[in-house]
């Protein structure tokens, strides 16, 4: 009789045991969804979709037209209207963000923004160009952005850059024809022939927007890249955290002259974006990828060493492969502080806009450390067909000027013994 109640006492406990088990199993399970929310919340808050409602979008819609009429500075040489912050993204920098990615575009290369803001975790300033006429399509495309992917909203700040010479801010209409549908950017956008390749009847002033999205981050740290280029997954995270290890973050490394070459490839555009350095190296074998500008100026990208770094297997963290010594004419695109010498405003359109300022990079003396893992993709692949006709005359007339340039940075840095060639 006891040895029977002793066995049924035993089942019991048994069954407690395992009720408990589940309940803790539960628990728990709940616990880290709820971290991860939260987690996601504070990386990638654009996951939370939250709607955008419509008295939210008039709101910003009357702000954005507000600061067209009334809150744009001009550029140092006259000719162009700037207004900085058009509209801020939600989610604003803050002391764990300390990495921005700045680019520039036209309205018709906006559609490329929302790959870019859901791959890249951090805060993005985009600087858009804009002709006059064309400014109210800009602050509904913008709207439209924002409204259709919740990334965009939540990571992306905006700024507006359009000619001075143009109708005035009075002759803007106080509306534009409201888009609903969210494919109309992947649908009509490009087709829109607003300064695609340059022509725009108005000379592209795209270092002018590189500094106006530069001057924009509030981060200690910038990646420059081009609109139409995705980078690698967690790209963002890693150099976060390769940058807290290397303590760059401290006020001892303030001063330090390094900028991380990060190597750029192309794509065939109808192939999906490689997201590790893995899906890459199998992307570049099956030559469906290779590195940027091999068709149009090999020797522009060549010095990254892609032989090299192609060798080296992909790795647990985010660190630096090897060193370069900067020589001509190397153009990278790098992760800096956000103190290194800006661009220069004068080369507009095409030719030497990048490479001026990587050329002085060099003369202050910065060195460049390759990234092991992280890597940039320009979908389409870069031909001869893919530039406007006055392209030439362009490139030949900012040679002229990098040459001047090249004059200039002598007495800029009297005691560097390094030069631009």
């Amino acid at each position: 009789m006891i040895q029977a109640l002793w066995k049924k006492a035993v089942i019991f406990l048994v069954v407690i045991i395992a009720i408990l088990q589940v309940i803790h199993m539960t628990l728990l399970s709940r616990l880290e969804a709820r971290k991860n929310r939260r987690h996601q919340r504070e990386t990638h808050g654009w996951e939370t979709n939250v709607v955008y409602q419509e008295s939210e979008i008039q709101k910003d819609r009357a702000s954005m037209m507000r600061s067209v009429r009334q809150s744009s500075v001009l550029d140092s040489s006259g000719e162009f209207h700037i207004i900085n912050y058009l509209i801020e993204g939600v989610v604003h920098p803050s002391g764990n963000n300390r990495l921005t990615l700045a680019t520039q575009t036209t309205i018709n290369g906006l559609h490329h923004l929302h790959m870019l803001a859901s791959t890249w975790q951090g805060p993005i300033s985009v600087a858009v160009f804009s002709l006059t006429e064309d400014v109210l399509l800009a602050v509904e495309t913008i709207l439209h952005l924002r409204r259709c992917h919740p990334s965009v909203r939540f990571n992306t700040s905006f700024h507006l850059v359009y000619p001075l010479n143009g109708p005035t801010n009075n002759a803007l209409p106080s509306s534009f024809p409201e888009v609903n549908s969210c494919d109309f950017l992947s649908n009509n956008l490009q087709k829109i022939n607003i300064g695609k390749n340059y022509a725009l009847g108005v000379a592209y002033p795209n270092n002018l927007l590189r500094n106006v999205a530069r001057r924009s981050a509030l981060t200690d740290f910038v990646f420059m890249i081009d609109i139409d280029m995705v980078p690698s997954e967690n790209l963002y995270g890693d150099f976060l955290q390769f940058a807290k290890e290397r303590k760059l973050f401290f006020d001892s490394s303030k001063d330090d002259k390094t900028v991380y070459v990060v190597p750029a490839f192309e794509i065939k555009e109808d192939k999906n974006v490689p997201k590790t350095k893995t899906e890459l190296l199998q992307q570049v074998e099956a030559m469906e990828a290779r590195p940027f500008y091999f068709e149009l100026c090999w020797k522009c990208q060549k010095h990254t060493d892609y032989e090299a770094w192609q060798r080296e297997p992909l790795s647990k963290k985010l660190d630096v492969l090897f060193e370069v010594l900067w020589r001509d004419p190397w153009e990278p695109f790098y992760i800096a502080r956000n103190n290194v010498p800006l661009y220069d405003e004068r080369f507009r359109q095409y030719g030497f806009n990048r490479i001026s300022q990587v050329c002085e990079l060099h003369v202050a003396g910065y060195k460049f450390s390759v990234l092991n893992n992280g890597f940039v993709v320009h979908r389409g692949l870069k031909t001869q067909n893919s530039f406007h006709k006055d392209k030439d005359v362009d490139q030949e007339r900012n040679r002229v000027l990098f040459r001047q340039f090249k004059t200039e940075l002598k007495e800029k840095y009297p005691d560097s013994s390094r030069k631009c060639y």
